[in-house]
């Protein structure tokens, strides 16, 4: 089999069954199928290929393996883990490189086959719509102007698709094949070229700028592209071109928008439990539950009473850490009248009392939990309280009345970095008494699934804090040191952490806005991405081992950071590997991998 599938995909297949007319064999007119020549003939039927899209982007946040290869965590992970933040202490063999950085030479791992080729399928979707958009008899379900906007609807969400993709390409593997057209029968190519960042970069501001202008800034729900959406990240790609007056200009509409706020008071279903606005953002994200602070949210609840649906993501087992598996944790519960009564196991009893279970696949570094007590204030910053994070372990007595478990007396939860965990020469970490996120809780209605890996509540993926962190980051590389300040403080704020001054963002520089993305976005951001991004700016390169990515992780990373990890070494590669099936497959070119990769 040819395997520049990569680039191709499985859309070529589809495309060349319009390359014979069956009507001459068949004599019939099969508009009941699924083809993309039936299909794409309405506003309806661009709308159904659309969606296609929206399924594609929902696998960032399922298991890896949804794309093949048995990979236990969710694909975020390859770029919120091994990092500054984030290290890998349940893992597996294809993704060593989060704890032991220097292990990412390998450039035939399934997570980066799957990567490449996921984000190529987004590509070549994207690509057919934008193509067969401009062909003639559709019907745009519309007259004049409506169907004018029907029609630039269209485009602009695929258009929104490939950008996407491509920001997720050029912050992986750096220059990648540029493709925006559609792969047919009639122009398969084995010859692709790795255009330059700058090149792609250029089609992406396009793309982005189109879907501004032809998308609403606030969709009718947040589970569709909007105009906001296409503003931060153009805002972000602004940023990554070192152009921070532009950013500034496109994201400016955004954070002065009245259709979009920080939630600064506690609301919607949570707000009757324990907790602060900061959480209650993660319990109820959708617009119909009042939230106004998330751009966009992937749907997963099931209108059945139960755990079940087609929308199961991952991201609550990968960051969430696996505590039943600790030889003191799982002593307690013992008592709980579900478990003693025969109606749950142990495991699912324990999990429905804390959350939901985590597979320990990322944790916090200890670092980044040093990060919240800024200018010694502890853990008053809500982020980093029992709401957000798991310091205590619960367990239900014989009576059903829940309290913490504590062991001798003590809590179970620490972060002391034991002799195992520094040990180099171990394959896997599994400290499962770590502290880890809340972010992604999530109890499942029946008791018979509380030890499932998956969720399937609404699921946060992009807030207006991180717009207001770009902003803030644009602002302060233009010298508007007191603008900048005041949207760090705004987020910093509303969880009752102290506020920063114009000296200490001044004295910080952008380490502090690194700190302050770290300690509000931990495990949403796709933390590589971003320092990478800012380790390349004006022409860094990403290996240098006095970068934002290397020295940061060096500093705040007690596992990935270590010497013997490759983290203060030049020849560690930051970029992944561009695939070598592909790299093989492309016969009419020769295309050198990546520095670093033999």
């Amino acid at each position: 089999m040819n395997k520049i599938k990569y680039i191709l995909l499985s859309l070529l297949i589809m495309a060349s069954i319009s390359g014979c007319n069956e009507s001459q064999f068949l004599e019939e007119d099969p508009h009941a199928s699924l083809y993309p020549e039936n299909l794409l003939e309405s506003y309806t039927g661009f709308k159904s290929m659309n969606t296609a899209l929206y399924g594609m982007m929902r696998n960032e946040y399922r298991r890896a393996d949804a794309l093949g290869g048995g990979l236990p965590l969710v694909l975020h992970a390859a770029w919120g883990s091994g990092v500054d933040n984030s290290w890998s202490n349940n893992s597996h063999s294809e993704f060593k490189f989060l704890y032991y950085p220097s292990q990412i030479n390998q450039t035939d791992l399934q997570i980066f086959r799957n990567i490449f080729e996921w984000c190529y399928r987004i590509i070549n979707t994207a690509n057919m719509v934008i193509s067969r958009a401009e062909g003639s008899g559709i019907d745009w379900e519309g007259t004049g102007t409506e169907a004018e906007e029907h029609k630039n609807e269209i485009i602009a969400t695929a258009r929104f698709f490939r950008a996407w993709a491509y920001r997720h390409l050029t912050y992986s593997f750096g220059a990648v094949p540029l493709s925006t057209e559609e792969i047919t029968g009639l122009n398969y190519r084995n010859d692709w070229e790795r255009n330059s960042v700058e090149e792609i970069r250029g089609v992406m501001e396009e793309d982005l700028t189109f879907a501004i202008n032809n998308l609403p800034m606030r969709t009718e729900n947040n589970s569709k592209i909007s105009g906001a959406m296409a503003r931060h990240y153009l805002g972000e790609l602004y940023l990554a071109m070192a152009q921070p007056e532009k950013a500034i200009e496109v994201l400016k509409p955004l954070v002065e928008s009245t259709e979009y706020r920080l939630m600064t008071e506690r609301f919607g279903d949570n707000a009757s439990n324990p907790g602060c606005p900061f959480i209650d953002v993660f319990r109820t994200p959708m617009y119909a539950d009042g939230n106004m602070e998330v751009l966009y949210a992937f749907v997963n609840t099931e209108t059945e009473n139960s755990a079940w649906g087609t929308a199961e993501v991952y991201i609550k087992s990968t960051y969430k850490n696996y505590y039943s598996n600790d030889g003191i944790i799982n002593k307690s519960n013992m008592e709980d009248p579900d478990y003693t009564s025969g109606a749950a196991t142990w495991p699912q009893a324990f999990w429905i009392n804390n959350g939901g279970k985590g597979a320990g696949r990322c944790v916090p570094s200890r670092g980044a939990l040093r990060l919240y007590n800024y200018k010694g204030q502890g853990t008053n910053d809500d982020r980093i309280s029992d709401y957000a994070m798991v310091w205590t372990i619960n367990e239900r007595d014989a009576d059903g009345v829940l309290r913490e478990f504590r062991y001798n007396g003590e809590a179970v939860i620490d972060t002391i970095v034991t002799n195992e965990m520094l040990d180099d020469t171990k394959t896997t970490i599994k400290k499962y008494n770590w502290p880890t996120t809340r972010k992604w809780d999530y109890v499942p209605p029946l008791i018979a699934n509380g030890d499932k890996d998956g969720c399937y509540q609404d699921i946060v993926y992009l807030r207006l804090a991180d717009t207001y962190l770009l902003y803030a980051e644009a602002l302060y590389k233009t010298g508007q040191y007191t603008d900048a300040i005041k949207w760090i403080n705004a987020i910093r704020n509303r969880s009752n952490a102290v506020s920063i001054t114009e000296t200490d963002l001044i004295n910080g520089g952008l380490d502090l806005i690194l700190d302050e993305r770290s300690r509000e976005l931990l495990s949403e951001e796709e933390r590589r991405h971003t320092l990478i991004r800012v380790s390349q700016e004006n022409g860094g390169d990403e290996r240098d081992v006095n970068n934002y990515f290397k020295r940061r992780t060096r500093q705040l990373n007690e596992i990935t950071g270590r010497d013997a990890r490759g983290m203060n070494d030049y020849n560690t590669p930051v970029l992944f590997p561009i695939p070598q099936e592909f790299i093989d497959s492309n016969t009419g070119r020769q295309l050198e991998n990546n520095p670093g990769y033999l």
